[in-house]
């Protein structure tokens, strides 16, 4: 008798340890496959966006062009007539470019990344184990709440991948555009679309980061005076090709705490957003009072101002008035100065174009 509590609770345990066990096994398989699934759409996307990027601006379909958007996006690239490509598989996709041209991306075969030696993975499966335990309906929530970070972090990871492959060739495009000498008038306007372009590049490269990866602010002691300095230097050559004088007017230092790149970041968006305002150039004022604890901090352009539904939504995400605009300076710009503990507020100035004004906390004197 005394050995049937015993086997009954050897039976429960080896019941349950098979459970843990199936559990797991199904739950790494559906992970690998969402991870698999989130690869392809992506691979997918990529593809599209390339080859509608060769269509629209109608570029020659050579080996050379191939050969730099292999470098840009990380994946083979082909050229072949129309009709003559191979079928499509997981690792191969054809577009077709136009009557005569059809397009082929190949890529590696997908590699899962997910491992229990990995810190998040193994973290998610000992909350399995625990609350399975528990109880089960627990379970599907955790799944799904698995496949919600799987997600993000798949998102941050190329994001960051991306943002590594591109901003390198970006940087000696710029440079080289900088360094040429155009000989006629067809040769200014290349450089200057190749210089615009680049900067388009970079700042969707900056925006899409941050929305893949909006961690909270580092926060040091800085001097938000130096640091708007520092953008304005960064962006000088862009102000004066668009005829566009940045005057500063801010005492120094203004000492808050605040994380310096997401700061920067900010800055540099309402900048390019005044800059981008005012296409016949102008003036774009920087100033800024103390206000007991606070530092208000004042951005004027000399555009045509904000519409009224732009002073209502302006900062919600993917809301654009911009031909060609993407919608996500602002809300990026709302969301760092929210997680700096301060507020974000859009004008109009009554002489004529649009006021920002941005209130951060200061340091205690």
């Amino acid at each position: 008798m005394s050995a049937s509590p015993h086997k009954l609770r050897l039976t429960l345990g080896l019941g349950f340890l098979a459970f843990i066990i199936a559990g797991s096994l199904l739950l790494l398989a559906w992970l690998r496959q969402r991870e698999r699934e989130e690869s392809n759409h992506l691979f997918q996307a990529l593809a599209q966006a390339d080859a509608e990027f060769v269509r629209r601006m109608n570029l020659p379909r050579s080996g050379k062009l191939a050969q730099d958007l292999e470098q840009l996006l990380g994946m083979q690239i082909e050229f072949r007539a129309a009709g003559t490509a191979p079928a499509n598989t997981e690792d191969r996709l054809t577009i077709r470019l136009d009557e005569k041209h059809d397009m082929i991306f190949s890529r590696k075969p997908v590699v899962s990344s997910l491992s229990l030696r990995d810190p998040a993975t193994l973290n998610a499966f000992i909350a399995f184990w625990l609350i399975s335990g528990l109880v089960g309906w627990l379970l599907v929530r955790e799944r799904l709440k698995r496949a919600q970070s799987e997600r993000l972090a798949m998102l941050g990871r190329v994001a960051t991948s991306l943002a590594h492959d591109i901003k390198n060739p970006l940087a000696s495009i710029q440079l080289h555009a900088q360094l040429m000498t155009p000989q006629n008038e067809e040769d200014a306007q290349a450089i200057k679309l190749i210089e615009n372009e680049s900067e388009v590049i970079a700042g969707l490269v900056n925006q899409w980061l941050h929305l893949a990866n909006p961690l909270p602010p580092k926060l040091t002691k800085l001097d938000l005076t130096d640091c708007i300095h520092g953008v304005a230097r960064n962006i000088e050559a862009q102000a004066r090709h668009a005829g566009v004088e940045v005057e500063i007017n801010l005492p120094s230092p203004i000492w808050i705490m605040g994380d310096s790149q997401r700061l920067a970041q900010a800055v540099r968006n309402l900048m390019i957003n005044a800059i981008q305002a005012m296409p016949r150039g102008g003036t774009l004022g920087i100033s800024g009072h103390s206000t007991s604890s606070w530092f208000e901090l004042r951005f004027a352009d000399a555009g045509t101002g904000f519409s009224e539904l732009a002073l209502a939504q302006g900062t919600e995400l993917f809301f654009t008035e911009k031909e060609g605009g993407m919608g996500v300076g602002l809300n990026i710009v709302s969301s760092v100065i929210t997680a700096h503990g301060g507020s974000l507020k859009l004008q109009n100035d009554p002489k004529g174009g649009a006021v920002i004004i941005v209130l951060l906390p200061l340091l205690p004197a």
